[in-house]
């Protein structure tokens, strides 16, 4: 009996006050386990004195591996001088300046470089959760894309370090939920100005208008006019994120130039090396990076000999989930044949947003974190699935397949992690 009854909270039969408390305690505690898997990551010293020194050290010499700079120091390097009045165009002008802004300012303030990332995924979360109440209502699937999110291990490493990425994820969650569901004049100007800063922290924003042009063009009588203001406050949010560029006497045939040499550094780096289409895509579906090879070098100090053993196998992506990954592109191609079927804008927009941020890169060269903006819609198209698959089965049986699956991706991020590299035997 007390198991027939803890399902009556998925079947909808306990009272709404009692569902409201339960769902704002779960909500509460997805967000404390999320805040207590990457509290780790802040208490890593931060001296941006060293980390001057060391960029110094390697621009004058870039062979030395010692001085390398990985790209979360290389940003809030880059932040650091921004916010001191350095032009963006002269260290690191590969990216929009916005987040390097953010950065630099949480460094001024808290001598830490990943405060914003920590605050905006919490938000980021948060945005997630009103998305899926829109989709789901307020039960506790809505919840659901929500805790996947908080348990993927790329979310939580890109929320507690100083990358772009984690920005772009909370820019284009909220013009999302703003411009898919606008039902007023403000609502389309603030999700435009939201979608322009996130282009203001990555290019690859861009890639996520298509879908977003569904939202805001459907049944509207003044799609066009609606379309076009959309298109120009988000393009002038972006402009505004160059002011410190103009301010130093920069004119905008230097600000087009130096957008049309962002674009082209970007693109070379993309599509301007020969590797096999579709390599992204065998990662998201099996975790393998590709082939690589291993030489470890032995040093006899008796003999004065060397012997160097090759090895071969498969890079791994440490981050993989295959509880998650490959089912998101699953619930994807499922949810985007049941969208047109039944006519669901909601689905189908959020179909397109997920595609649009997978396919190009799948073309091209990429790194697994590209895969970061698409994963929150990716996870949100598979609870759309489960809950299909609730609403079509054995309503009780198939709370305990979730719950067991739910409580699965918990223990596989705690304990779980994949080798970097799978040696092959001959």
């Amino acid at each position: 009996m007390k198991a027939i009854t803890s399902l009556k909270v998925w079947v909808g039969t306990l009272p709404k006050s009692h569902a409201r408390m339960l769902r704002r305690f779960l909500l509460f505690l997805i967000i404390a386990v999320f805040c207590f898997n990457i509290y780790p990551y802040l208490m890593i010293p931060f001296d941006y004195h060293a980390l001057e020194q060391r960029y110094n050290n390697w621009v004058a010499d870039p062979s030395n591996l010692n001085f390398l700079l990985g790209d979360n120091d290389l940003y809030a390097y880059a932040g650091g001088k921004y916010v001191r009045g350095a032009s963006p165009d002269e260290i690191n002008f590969e990216h929009p300046p916005l987040a390097k802004y953010l950065i630099g300012l949480s460094i001024l303030v808290f001598n830490n470089p990943n405060v914003p990332s920590v605050v905006l995924g919490i938000l980021s979360l948060l945005v997630l959760y009103e998305l899926s109440k829109k989709l789901f209502g307020a039960s506790l699937f809505a919840l659901v894309p929500m805790y996947i999110l908080s348990l993927e291990r790329l979310f939580t490493q890109f929320s507690s370090t100083s990358m772009l990425d984690i920005y772009l994820v909370f820019f284009l969650l909220l013009s999302a939920l703003l411009l898919l569901y606008a039902d007023s004049s403000t609502r389309l100007i603030v999700g435009a100005i939201a979608l322009g800063l996130a282009t203001a922290c990555k290019l690859t924003a861009a890639l996520a208008v298509p879908s977003l042009v569904i939202g805001v063009i459907w049944n509207r009588r003044d799609a066009a006019k609606s379309l076009l203001g959309v298109m120009l406050v988000a393009a002038l949010t972006y402009c505004v994120s160059y002011t410190q560029f103009f301010l130093l006497g920069h004119s905008l045939t230097d600000f087009f130039e130096l957008q049309w040499k962002m674009l082209m550094f970007q693109f070379g780096r993309r599509y301007g090396m020969s590797y096999p289409a579709g390599r992204l895509l065998l990662t998201l579906l099996t975790g393998i990076v590709g082939p690589e090879t291993h030489n470890v070098i032995y040093v006899d100090e008796v003999s004065r000999s060397i012997r160097v053993v090759t090895t071969y196998g498969l890079a791994m992506a440490r981050e993989f989930n295959p509880l998650t990954w490959p089912l998101s592109f699953s619930g994807s191609i499922i949810s985007f044949f049941e969208a047109i079927r039944s006519r669901n804008r909601t689905i189908l927009e959020s179909c397109v947003f997920f595609f649009s941020f997978l396919l190009p890169f799948i073309l091209g060269q990429g790194f697994v974190w590209y895969f970061l903006p698409a994963f929150p819609i990716g996870f949100l198209l598979l609870t759309s699935v489960l809950r299909n698959m609730y609403q079509n089965s054995s309503r009780e049986r198939f709370v305990w397949f979730l719950l067991a699956y739910l409580a699965t991706l918990l223990v596989w991020q705690k304990y779980f992690i994949l080798p970097s590299f799978v040696e092959l035997h001959h």
